[in-house]
């Protein structure tokens, strides 16, 4: 037999919930908030590599064997993709 809540019962199991969603709300927030602040920190400190700078040159093997090294292209637009395999 299921028995049946109260008036009070119900607005009281509704409260909690809402209060559990909105301490949900903001621990969400603080963590993309601490993320934010981490991300931050660690990649501004760096002047290392700046946009627009010369990229370090680097080589790597072509499909047919031979070898390709990113200064070959210097001055044209070079589109990189790394992929990762499990």
């Amino acid at each position: 037999m299921v028995k049946r809540q109260s008036k009070r019962e119900r607005r009281e199991a509704a409260r909690r919930a809402h209060i559990r969603r909105k301490r949900i709300r903001w621990a969400g927030a603080v963590v993309v908030l601490i993320v934010a602040v981490v991300g931050v920190v660690l990649f501004s400190g760096s002047d290392d590599y700046q946009a627009g700078a010369v990229a370090p040159d680097f080589e790597l093997e072509s499909p047919d064997g031979g070898t390709v090294r990113l200064s070959d292209y210097r001055g044209q637009p070079v589109a990189l993709t790394f992929m990762h395999t499990y």
